[in-house]
């Protein structure tokens, strides 16, 4: 019954193949096109589908080929240059340049050749011209090993390894250094019928039925007593990697459409910032040891920008050195109006923040994100990279406080994540007091991975900027939730070509 099943499934080609098979037992694939009129491709398909379904078995082995290369075709036709070499000296005498100019040589081609009849005392040096040695004047009618090769190669196209003879093999050895000749490795198969194969051959009981149905058969009415061709919908089927979104940017969509169904709107900004926006306006101040070179990448050419805005900048700047009119009595130092405008790549997402706070059209009370590109001198490694996502949002109404931030983070990042086991702890930002950071257990790192950083502005941030009301402010590393969620444990996977992971990614 099976093999009865199995001969209704096969296709035509399968089944011209395991009828040849039948009546030889073992055959080449050679054998098998001069049997069945197919071609090489179409038998090596259906052997494959016949050797899936276990009707036919496969001997492969390794045959070796010795044939000539393009340069060694040209010179099998043009001959050898050592040989033009040694007849552009018969009967004379010549400088070096002299005999590439009569045999037509190029240099390297003349160096070759002066080297290998010097090595076998064929020519000799006088007065800086070469000529032939008195007693070798013969050689210029006798053939070289190399060339009686190249001669053979080419007259038969190519030769078996294994029936090269012992000069052969040493002629073929100084052709492959020279890049004349090639060793081709071929593989030749042996097809079987097995025991099953030769049961479902016996049980074919037509060797042409019809696969597909198509509107012209109907039309026609030819399908009419004929016989179709059992599929198999038990049979294994190549895998299909269809175009879908890379994994990260995905969840970096995710994130977004969460952030959007919360009731947060976007912010954005450029890549290339001024320090005013990314770090002045933030209440950090100008000696502050994060703003070196060390840690922010400064933009050599144009190196700085224009602040629009005077009275901002006078606002931030009485902030810097006095306080202002935040109620406290700033850094006490000298405020440097063109230090503010150094420009830099962005090296956190609060720029964001900062720019959306002075922007008169804000919302009262509002909520905003970001999913900013940041950029920061660091060392590569499992955790850390030099261009990385930050997600940034800040809450700004009246009456909020540090619990609202507390619960709103906590919420959102198990969301995210998954992870319920969330660490808080107090930490210290410029901009923000009171400040946390958070890290969550990586299950694969087994370790907490610093996850967040978040605080409350201060009012030496928000009052310069125009906004009167408390600001609940948060940067995520965004990449490490992806992380987390993902359970991957090396940061540089994210932004990685390794074709397996991009195929897998979950969608």
């Amino acid at each position: 019954m099976e093999a009865k099943r199995l001969a209704e499934s096969l296709q035509d080609a399968e089944i011209v193949v395991l009828k040849a098979l039948k009546r030889n037992v073992t055959s080449s694939t050679d054998d098998l096109v001069a049997k069945t009129q197919l071609n090489k491709d179409a038998i090596n398909r259906a052997a494959l589908w016949l050797q899936n379904k276990q009707l036919i078995s496969v001997n492969e082995q390794s045959h070796f080929l010795v044939i000539l290369d393009n340069l060694g075709k040209k010179y099998a036709v043009q001959g050898l240059p050592e040989r033009k070499f040694l007849h552009a000296l018969d009967k004379k005498t010549l400088a070096t340049e002299d005999i590439a100019k009569a045999a037509s040589l190029d240099k390297q081609e003349t160096l070759f050749s002066l080297g290998f009849w010097k090595k076998k005392g064929i020519i000799e040096f006088s007065d800086g011209k070469v000529s032939i040695t008195r007693e070798n004047t013969g050689y210029l009618g006798k053939k070289t090993l190399e060339e009686e090769f190249i001669h053979k190669l080419n007259t038969e196209g190519e030769i078996p390894f294994e029936k090269l003879a012992n000069e052969d093999k040493g002629a073929f050895e100084e052709l492959k250094k020279r890049g004349l000749v090639l060793k081709l490795e071929k593989k030749l198969r042996e097809f079987s019928a097995t025991e099953l194969g030769l049961q479902v051959a016996d049980s074919i009981t037509s060797e042409s039925r019809i696969g597909q149905l198509t509107p012209e058969l109907v039309r026609t009415g030819a399908w009419k007593g004929s016989s179709f061709r059992r599929f198999d919908i038990t049979a294994p089927v190549p895998k299909l990697w269809p175009g879908k979104k890379q994994a990260y940017k995905r969840f970096l969509d995710e994130v977004k459409e969460e952030l959007v169904a919360m009731g947060f709107e976007e912010m954005t900004g450029p890549l290339v910032e001024m320090s005013f926006w990314n770090n002045d306006a933030l209440y950090m101040p100008q000696d502050h040891p994060a703003k070196g070179i060390h840690d922010i990448y400064y933009v050599k050419e144009p190196k700085y920008g224009k602040i629009v805005n005077a009275n901002l900048l006078k606002a931030v700047k009485a902030a810097h050195e006095n306080g202002g009119k935040s109620g406290s009595i700033g850094w006490q130092y000298e405020f440097n109006e063109q230090e503010a405008a150094r420009l830099m790549l962005r090296s956190q997402g609060t720029a964001l923040s900062a720019r959306m706070m002075a922007n008169p059209e804000i919302k009262n009370p509002g909520a905003y994100f970001a999913i900013a590109k940041t950029y920061r001198p660091d060392v590569l490694d499992a955790t850390h990279l030099i261009e990385f996502n930050q997600c940034e949002g800040i809450v700004l109404g009246e009456n909020l406080n540090f619990r609202n931030l507390i619960s709103l983070l906590s919420e959102f990042a198990k969301k995210i994540t998954g992870s319920s086991k969330i660490r808080l702890r107090p930490h210290y930002f410029p901009y923000t007091e009171p400040s946390l950071e958070a890290d969550i257990w990586h299950p694969t790192l087994k370790r907490w991975v610093e996850a967040f950083g978040a605080g409350m502005f201060r009012p030496e941030v928000t009052i310069p900027l125009g906004v009167k009301v408390p600001v609940l402010a948060w940067g995520i590393g965004i990449d490490r939730l992806f992380m987390i969620k993902e359970n991957i444990s090396d940061i540089r996977q994210l932004f990685s070509q390794d074709i397996r992971w991009l195929r897998e990614a979950k969608i």
